[in-house]
């Protein structure tokens, strides 16, 4: 019955992400941007390596970080999603020419093309940011993914533990509730077009 209310609930967001208006969403990109610029910058300090993980947009209705990526170029470690055939994600650190350095992968991922960029070594010094996609989230933080269960595996390392989590989404993406199962990992912040909520505490 649980997979069953994931499945439907994936299944009405697919319908409304596909069915957005191209020039609200132009103009909500860049405010989703803005929004998650000045979070990632409040939360962390200058005086430590900042790890940002970050996505590039793959599927009808995902917001663009185009310019957020650029932004946290300037000083900070970015790193995209690379999906292997087996299903298996792991995140690789890009530059300034990320851009044009993508390739179509496994699973509809858009990705850094094979031999660009560094591992991501979650063992390293500094502060990480994950900046989490989903199909909804919940005012509690809890996500729903696409069903592949690559981030929940992902966060799931005891080594981000101590990792800012931020999901981002547009606000019609937030619902009343997520049924969620015991390896779905919360967020700690939520970032949409209208603003930033923190869920650390389980509360709006």
């Amino acid at each position: 019955m649980l997979q069953q209310s994931k499945k439907e609930l994936r299944q009405e967001m697919k319908i409304v992400l596909s069915n957005l208006d191209k020039r609200w969403a132009l103009k909500a990109h860049s405010e989703v941007c803005e929004h998650l610029t000045g979070l990632v910058n409040a939360e962390t300090s200058t005086s430590l390596t900042r790890h940002v993980v970050a996505w590039v947009p793959c599927f009808p209705g995902e917001v663009d970080l185009t310019s957020f990526i650029g932004q946290m170029l300037r000083g900070s470690y970015v790193y995209l999603p690379r999906v292997a055939e087996t299903g298996v994600m792991s995140f690789v650190r890009v530059f300034d020419d990320w851009a044009q350095n993508l390739e179509p992968g496994a699973r509809g991922v858009v990705q850094p093309r094979r031999g660009y960029g560094e591992s991501f070594r979650p063992e390293d010094e500094g502060v990480i940011v994950v900046v989490t996609p989903g199909m909804a989230f919940d005012a509690t933080g809890k996500r729903l993914g696409r069903g592949g269960g690559h981030y929940d595996r992902f966060l799931g390392d005891p080594r981000l533990s101590r990792a800012i989590k931020i999901g981002v989404c547009w606000s019609l993406q937030i619902v009343p509730q997520i049924p969620v199962d015991n390896h779905d990992i919360a967020m700690d912040f939520l970032c949409h077009e209208r603003g930033v909520v923190q869920v650390r505490h389980g509360a709006l």
